[in-house]
C-alpha cells in the first residue's frame, strides 16, 4: 500500500494551490465527486508532460514498488490515448530536484516559444512517490512544494493540470506520505495560487492511499489509466475528461480500497479554471485498437496483455450500458468472475476494429482457494518453475588425477589436465518471494575415459557422479518494460547427497565396479531470459545461459586419495513456468 499525498503531500499541495472557498474544499473531498470542471477551449493546443516516478525516498524510507511503472503506464496513455508526442513528455525516474528543476525550465522554454509562434500550450504534470507534508521526497533529497508550486504557476501555459500520487512503503501494502505534519489535504488549497490550473490527488488529507500486488499498481493511477482507456467515457462522446476522469477514479478506487485492511481511499480534485468547455484527458474513440465488455455482461473482469502479462485494467461491470477500452493492437484475455463462475476469455485487439467480449466462447476455470482464513501469503505469477540443462567443462585435476597420470593412465594419449565432464541437470524451483526461490536438482556427471597400455587390452577407468541437492535462487530483472523486462539475472547455491561410481576394465576385459557417496555442493551464476513474454507459443518457456561449480568430494582410491568431482561447468537450459 502507499500512504498518500494523504498524510504528506495532499495537504502541502493543498497549500500549493490558491484558496478556495471553504465550501468548495469541503465538496472535493464528500463522498461523492465534484461537479463538472468547465474550463475555455483547448483544442490545438501544443501539450506537455513531465512526468515523475520515484521508488526510493529518503532515509527510512521503505522502498515503493511501482511508483516508477506507474509513470511509464502514464508516459503510454497519453502518447497512445491524449495526443502528446513523445518528444514533449519528459519522464524522470528517481530524479534530483535538479533535473526536476531542469525538466520544468525545458517546458517553460519551450512554452515561451510556442507563444512567440502565436500558439497556446497546456502541461500535465504527474508524480508519483515519497511526500512529506511539505516536500516531495527526491532520494536523499527534499523539494519543498513552495518551490514547485513557483515553478508550475511561473508556466506560461493556458492550462496546468497536475496529479499526485505519493506513497511510502509498508510490508504486505505499501502507504505513502505517511508523515502528517500539517494538514495536507489537496483542498485547503493555500498555497498554489494560479489561473488555469486543477490538481487531481490519490486521497484526502487524513487517509492513507494504497499500493496493490495484484494490479501491480496504485489503486488511484491505475484506474485513472482506466477511465483514460475509456471506461470513464460516461457521455460516449469518444474523449474522457478530467471530471470523467475523476469520477472513474474516485469510484473504483473507493470500492477497491473498501476492502483492503488500511480502508477507503477518496481521490480527490481542486480546480481554479476560467472558462466553458471540458479538460480534455485522453481521447479513446480514434485509438486504433479497442475491447468492448457488452452491456449484458456481468462480473468483475481483470483485462491481460498475453505478452507483457501485465493488468490493463480490472472492472466491476454490470448489466446495462457496455465499456469500451481503447487499446494498442495485440493479444488480451478476459477473466471475467461473476459469483462462483469464472471464465477466461482470450481476444485479439486488431488495428481499426473492435474485439468483443462472446461469453460463449470463453473457457471455464476452477476458482483455486490460493489462502486459507487468516493467511496473508504473497501469491506470485507463474511460482513454478522446471528446467532441464546441460553443462560442461574441465574436470578438477587434484591428487587422484595426478595419481592416475603416476600410473601411466591417460586420457587419449593426453598426458596433462583431468579432462572434460559433460552431464544433465534437472531443476524445480517455487518462488517464496518477488526474488527469491527454493527447491530442488538431481544431476549426473560423467568423466572422460583413462587408459594404460598393456600386452594385452588397455586397462580402462572411468568414473560417474550423481546428486540430489536442495536449492536455493534469487534473481532480479534488468527493468520494468520493454525488452529488458525479460532478461534476470541470477545467482544460486546448493548441497546435497553426492553418489559416485567407478567402473575399470582389466586386460583381460573384465568389469568391476565400486560406489561412494558423500556430499555434494554446487553455486552458480547466470541469466535467464523470459522467452514466455515474447509471443503466445513461447509462451511459458523460459532459456538459461549459466555458469556452475560443482564441488562433491565422493571417489576414493586405495592411497587415500579423494577426488573432488566438479569444476567449473557452461550450463545450458530450457525450462518452463507455470
Amino acid at each position: 500500500m502507499r500512504t498518500s499525498l494523504g498524510l504528506g503531500l495532499i495537504a502541502a499541495l493543498g497549500v500549493l494551490l490558491t484558496q478556495l472557498p471553504h465550501t468548495q474544499a469541503q465538496a472535493a473531498a464528500s463522498a461523492a465527486p465534484a461537479a463538472p470542471v468547465t474550463v475555455a477551449a483547448t483544442d490545438g493546443a501544443t501539450q506537455y508532460a513531465i512526468l515523475i516516478g520515484a521508488n526510493v525516498g529518503g532515509p527510512g524510507q521503505p522502498e515503493l514498488r511501482y511508483a516508477e511503472d506507474d509513470a511509464r503506464k502514464m508516459n503510454e496513455v497519453l502518447t497512445e490515448l491524449s495526443g502528446y508526442r513523445s518528444s514533449n513528455i519528459i519522464r524522470l525516474n528517481r530524479p534530483t530536484p535538479m533535473q526536476l528543476i531542469a525538466a520544468i525550465d525545458r517546458i517553460r522554454d519551450r512554452i515561451v516559444a510556442d507563444q512567440i509562434n502565436g500558439n497556446v500550450s497546456r502541461v500535465l504534470f504527474y508524480y508519483s512517490g515519497h511526500a512529506k507534508a511539505s516536500a516531495l521526497n527526491l532520494g536523499d533529497n527534499e523539494f519543498p512544494l513552495d518551490d514547485l508550486r513557483a515553478r508550475l504557476t511561473a508556466l506560461p501555459s493556458k492550462l496546468t493540470v497536475v496529479v499526485l500520487d505519493a506513497c511510502q512503503s509498508g510490508a504486505f501494502s505499501r502507504i505513502k506520505g505517511a508523515t502528517g505534519a500539517a494538514d495536507f489535504s489537496i483542498n485547503s488549497k493555500a498555497r498554489l495560487d494560479a489561473t488555469g490550473i486543477a490538481v487531481l490527488a490519490s486521497s484526502t488529507g487524513s487517509e492513507l492511499s494504497q499500493e496493490s500486488e495484484t494490479l501491480r499498481s496504485s489503486y488511484f493511477t491505475h484506474h485513472l489509466l482506466v477511465g483514460m482507456r475509456g471506461a470513464a467515457d460516461s457521455n460516449r462522446d469518444g474523449r474522457v475528461s478530467v471530471d470523467e476522469g475523476y469520477r472513474y477514479a474516485y469510484n473504483q478506487t473507493l470500492l477497491a480500497t473498501s476492502q483492503t485492511a488500511v480502508g477507503g481511499q477518496h481521490v480527490t480534485l481542486e480546480v481554479d479554471l476560467k472558462g466553458h468547455g471540458e479538460i480534455p484527458l485522453s481521447y479513446p474513440q480514434p485509438a486504433t485498437a479497442k475491447l468492448e465488455l457488452p452491456g449484458d455482461l456481468k462480473g468483475h473482469a481483470v483485462i491481460e496483455h498475453v505478452r507483457s502479462h501485465s493488468v490493463i485494467a480490472e472492472i466491476e461491470k454490470v448489466r446495462g450500458a457496455p465499456i469500451r477500452l481503447a487499446l494498442a493492437p495485440g493479444e488480451y484475455r478476459v477473466l471475467l468472475r461473476d459469483g462462483n463462475e469464472l471464465r477466461s476469455c482470450p481476444l485479439t485487439a486488431a488495428k481499426n476494429a473492435v474485439a468483443t467480449v462472446d461469453i460463449d466462447r470463453c473457457e471455464r476455470l476452477a476458482i483455486v482457494d490460493s489462502a486459507r482464513k487468516g493467511d496473508a501469503a504473497p501469491r506470485f505469477e507463474r511460482p513454478t518453475s522446471i528446467m532441464i540443462s546441460v553443462v560442461t567443462g574441465s574436470e578438477r585435476d587434484d591428487a587422484f588425477i595426478e595419481n592416475l597420470r603416476n600410473f601411466a593412465y591417460t586420457r587419449d594419449g593426453i598426458t596433462s589436465g583431468a579432462g572434460v565432464s559433460t552431464g544433465v541437470i534437472g531443476m524445480v524451483t517455487q518462488r517464496i518471494h518477488p526474488h527469491f526461490s527454493v527447491g530442488g536438482s538431481a544431476e549426473w556427471h560423467d568423466s572422460s575415459f583413462w587408459r594404460r597400455p598393456t600386452e594385452l587390452s588397455p586397462l580402462t577407468f572411468e568414473w560417474s557422479t550423481a546428486a540430489i541437492s536442495a536449492l536455493a535462487v534469487a534473481d532480479v530483472t534488468l527493468g520494468d518494460d520493454g525488452i529488458a523486462r525479460q532478461f534476470r539475472p541470477y545467482a544460486l547455491v546448493g548441497a546435497g547427497l553426492g553418489l559416485g561410481r567407478t567402473t575399470f576394465f582389466n586386460a583381460y576385459d573384465t568389469e568391476s565396479n565400486e560406489l561412494f557417496a558423500g556430499y555434494a555442493l554446487t553455486a552458480g551464476v547466470g541469466l535467464n531470459l523470459d522467452a514466455r513474454r515474447m509471443n503466445r507459443i513461447t509462451d511459458g518457456m523460459t532459456v538459461t545461459l549459466g555458469y556452475r561449480f560443482n564441488y562433491a568430494p565422493i571417489i576414493n582410491n586405495l592411497i587415500g586419495d579423494t577426488h573432488a568431482s566438479g569444476g567449473g561447468r557452461f550450463e545450458f537450459g530450457l525450462g518452463y513456468r507455470f
